[in-house]
């Protein structure tokens, strides 16, 4: 089909999607798709546009630039954008990409999970599902078989489920792993008692500064947040296996305060410690 844009040549494919009312609240929804074959001129430049773009690129490369940043791409590579803040990319040697273009009301938070860990361009590996899954969601619309709302969402969501490993896997091939890792099996021996920060990077020879970023970058919780909920976990253990009170497993795993125990479980479950053990699970 012709596309009238800039270096867009004639075999390339544009299908836009119209989402329903319940999709926007429920789903991750398509605002636009696409499977384009592009010659040097290919440059998009916007400050704005209402959306999340995923792009994967088949063949050739160019280069993309995001808060400030450029970054070089290559075939193989994903492109993951918050559109709503100004980018640009181009293919000045031209290049085959698939695209998607879409939203939901938690996009922003695995864009931002992502783009922390791994930046805007994540190299896939050659058995890659993500791009099986954006090849599925293109095909059906060349196919003129739209997929339901519903399963488009259950892709989207596996293909950012995936990115977000695929991220977690860079960071583990470092040496940072080691020490979180290492971090991790300390807090858990020793979380009922009175640690602090200094005291478990010590003990895994880091700074402190250091290890507080790299801990949270890789586990998502600052340290003392890990600590912290590793207590309610076994606090929780605690109140459906044994008959002890509230207090007493309040202190039991650390908490310095039967007061604090209740607070803090509170905020982080919504229940009191005693509607936690009174209410049936599983």
């Amino acid at each position: 089909m012709e596309i009238n844009e800039a270096g867009v040549l004639n075999t390339s494919e544009i299908y836009f999607c119209t989402p329903s009312n319940s999709a926007k609240a429920m789903f991750f929804y398509l605002t636009s798709v696409g499977h384009f074959y592009c010659n040097g001129d290919y440059v998009v430049t916007r400050d704005t546009f209402n959306s999340f773009l995923l792009m994967y690129v088949v063949k050739g490369g160019g280069s993309v630039t995001f808060e400030g940043k450029t970054y070089a791409i290559k075939a193989n590579d994903l492109i993951f954008l918050n559109c709503h803040k100004p980018h640009s990319y181009r293919a000045p040697k031209g290049w085959e990409i698939y695209w998607l273009h879409f939203d939901s009301q938690s996009a922003s938070m695995f864009f931002d999970l992502v783009y922390e860990q791994a930046g805007c361009v994540i190299p896939l590996s050659s058995n890659n599902d993500v791009r099986v899954d954006i090849e599925k969601i293109i095909q059906s619309f060349t196919q003129k078989a739209p997929l339901a709302e519903p399963i488009v969402s259950a892709y989207l969501h596996t293909i950012l489920t995936e990115l977000i490993m695929c991220t977690n896997a860079f960071w583990n091939t470092s040496k940072g792993t080691e020490f979180v890792l290492d971090a991790i099996i300390y807090i858990e021996a020793n979380y009922n008692k009175n640690l602090t920060l200094q005291e478990i990077a010590e003990k895994v020879n880091i700074s402190p500064f250091h290890f507080s970023r790299v801990f949270k970058k890789e586990t998502g919780y600052a340290p003392y947040e890990y600590i912290i909920k590793t207590r309610i976990n076994h606090a929780k253990i605690l109140l459906k296996s044994s008959n002890k009170t509230v207090k007493q497993i309040g202190y039991e795993v650390g908490f310095n305060s039967e007061t604090n125990f209740i607070q803090t479980f509170r905020r982080m479950t919504q229940m009191t410690p005693y509607g936690f053990k009174m209410t049936p699970v599983g």
